[in-house]
């Protein structure tokens, strides 16, 4: 489906469905009064663009719409166009480094929380092992003691379960 050029423009007045009426018509808008910026009545230039003002159709179907020319941007206007864009560019540029600034802290602290957590993870290992050499040297202790209740001599304990060191495990 071919739409007009102006529908976006023009969408509030062309807003009418198959059941209903239509908010304006061509007939009912007669003819279009064109007034340039300072609101005289001006001749149609083909080189200027003209906008609709809408409001006019919202408000009373019945009144003529007024169309505005938009005046051609001159070269100051540009040029400070031009500033404002590149000095819009330089805060975004700032923004940026700044943002990459608190990512990279982010990240270094990220780093520095996963080198304690790997260092408390090793001496929680190291503690571990402590623990079960300890745990061991006091069953072979256990054993040693049960077999001197039983009456095996002391140098046959020593050969069979001789007493760990603590710098064994360690």
């Amino acid at each position: 489906m071919h739409r007009c050029p102006y529908y976006y423009v023009l969408e509030d007045v062309m807003r009418d469905r198959a059941s209903s009426m239509p908010l304006s018509t061509m007939s009912s808008i007669g003819n279009l009064k064109i007034l340039d910026d300072d609101g005289r009545a001006g001749e149609l230039d083909e080189n200027k663009p003209i906008e609709v003002d809408t409001t006019t159709f919202k408000h009373v179907v019945g009144d003529l719409p007024t169309l505005k020319k938009k005046p051609r941007t001159s070269p100051s206007s540009l040029s400070s166009d031009l500033t404002e864009l590149s000095q819009l560019k330089r805060e975004q540029m700032i923004e940026n480094r700044q943002y990459k600034k608190m990512q990279f802290g982010l990240e270094e602290r990220t780093l520095e929380l996963l080198e304690q957590e790997s260092t408390i993870r090793l001496e929680k290992l190291k503690a571990e092992a402590a623990r079960e050499c300890l745990q061991l040297k006091v069953d072979i202790l256990r054993q040693r003691v049960q077999l001197l209740k039983e009456g095996v001599p002391q140098d046959k304990i020593n050969s069979a379960l001789p007493v760990p060191e603590h710098s064994d495990y360690s």
